[in-house]
């Protein structure tokens, strides 16, 4: 009996631990007006915790990715989580879409 005991602990134990690392996926999020100024802040480069750079337009929509290495399971692993949002043209501002052009522009090194 105290054999399946600690089998049984050794299983939950071990998948506990390798839980979190399931949360690591990658994804695609549509962005909300609130997460336009969260993507912002993190695009000027201030934290070195998190990033967002524009990728780019397409169709009438922007993608950004947001880069962080903060997150749930950043306690068990050094991997960061990449999410790339996206949005319509017409729901980001052209003073918005110019400041991650701009900072965008900063971040890539010159050839």
């Amino acid at each position: 009996m105290r054999k399946w005991t600690r089998l049984v602990s050794l299983v939950l134990f071990m998948s506990g631990s390798t839980a979190p690392n399931s949360v690591l996926a990658e994804s695609i999020e549509k962005a909300s007006q609130k997460d336009i100024a969260t993507l912002l802040d993190a695009a000027t480069g201030m934290n070195s915790a998190y990033l967002a750079s524009l990728i780019g337009e397409t169709h009438g929509r922007v993608f950004i990715e947001y880069v962080t290495a903060v997150h749930a399971s950043s306690l068990f692993s050094k991997e960061q989580k990449r999410v790339v949002y996206w949005l319509s043209r017409s729901e980001i501002t052209d003073e918005q879409l110019m400041r991650f052009r701009n900072y965008k522009d900063k971040q890539e090194p010159r050839k």
